[in-house]
C-alpha cells in the first residue's frame, strides 16, 4: 500500500513540474473568455434545475435525505450549544412540562436489596488459591525439570 502512495506522490510531483519546464508560449496561462464561462455556468445551472423534472423520484428521495441530515445537524448543534452554554449543568432541561413533574429519587426501577444490605455490597463469596500442600498432592509432577527439547528428524526429499 505504501508503494502505491509513494508512486502517486512522485507522479503528481512530476506532473506538477512538467508545465514549469515547458516553453514560454505554453506557460503563459489559459485564455478564458468571461462571456463563454458565464454561458457555461448558466447552462449548468439550468441543467441542474431541470433534474427534478426528469427524475422526480430521485429528487424526492434526495430532498427527504437532506431533510433528515438537516434535522440531525440541528439536533447536534442544539446539544453542543446547550453543553457550552451550561444548560446541562443546571436542571438538565428547559422544558417547563418536565420541570413541573420532577422525577422521583429512584428512577432506575431497581428493587431494594434483601438482608438490608446496600446495592454496592456483593454477596458473592471471594475465591482463594488452594493451600500449597493440596496443590502438590494433586499435581502429577512435583517439580518441573528442564532438559533438551526434542527436535524432529529432517525429512528426506525424494529426488526427481
Amino acid at each position: 500500500m505504501f508503494f502505491l502512495v509513494r508512486k502517486a506522490f512522485w507522479l503528481v510531483l512530476v506532473l506538477a513540474m512538467v508545465p514549469f519546464f515547458a516553453g514560454k508560449e505554453q506557460a503563459g496561462g489559459f485564455n478564458v473568455d468571461p462571456v463563454a464561462a458565464f454561458m457555461a455556468a448558466q447552462a449548468t445551472v439550468s441543467d441542474l434545475t431541470g433534474f427534478c423534472g426528469r427524475n422526480p423520484q430521485a429528487c424526492e428521495t434526495g430532498g427527504e435525505a437532506l431533510a433528515a441530515i438537516g434535522a440531525n445537524a440541528r439536533d447536534g448543534a442544539k446539544l453542543v450549544y446547550q453543553y457550552f452554554d451550561g444548560a446541562e449543568a443546571g436542571s438538565g432541561t428547559n422544558d417547563p412540562a418536565l420541570a413541573a413533574h420532577p422525577a422521583p429519587g429512584d428512577v432506575t426501577g431497581s428493587i431494594p436489596a434483601p438482608d438490608g444490605t446496600s446495592g454496592g455490597e456483593l454477596s458473592i463469596p471471594s475465591w482463594h488459591l488452594p493451600a500449597p500442600e493440596i496443590a502438590q498432592q494433586n499435581s502429577s509432577v512435583p517439580e518441573a525439570s528442564f532438559g533438551p527439547v526434542p527436535r524432529p528428524n529432517p525429512r528426506s526429499v525424494p529426488r526427481v
